[in-house]
């Protein structure tokens, strides 16, 4: 029997509606013209924030809502997921769901919360990009 990355992991596996993550760039003109990958998710932007601080059990996760497009191909392994202790949706998740449990999964923050005291689900681990302190 064969069985999808996601559902042999008790992750959500990808909706049929779901949302095609193509990349983007944002320059932040204040940190010398410092580079960041964005991704769009329902009018907000997002951007890199951290990685695992321990692991990310299946019930931590809310709902897988897409994929992301890399060259123009789409890239259905390389799954977005929703975190089921963030119901405003501050934090993304994006994870490799292929046959391999070299790839942790990361985490991507919505830019508008910069600067804002917002919750950080326990098992995210920032790791200090200058944009976000």
């Amino acid at each position: 029997m064969c069985l999808s990355g996601c559902t042999q992991t008790g992750y959500p596996d990808l909706p049929e509606n779901a949302v095609r993550f193509h990349m983007g760039t944002y320059i932040d003109h204040s940190d010398d013209d410092a580079s960041y990958a964005t991704i769009e998710f329902e009018g907000r932007t997002y951007m890199p924030y951290g990685t695992v601080k321990k692991s990310v059990r299946g019930s931590d996760v809310d709902r897988c809502i897409g994929f992301f497009v890399q060259d123009g191909v789409d890239d259905t392994d390389r799954r977005v997921y929703t975190l089921a202790a963030d119901p405003d949706h501050n934090f993304l998740m994006d994870r490799y769901s292929g046959k391999t449990i070299m790839e942790q999964p990361s985490f991507w923050r919505a830019v508008d919360t910069r600067g804002k005291d917002i919750p950080v689900p326990e098992y995210i681990d920032s790791l200090g990009y200058a944009f976000w302190e």
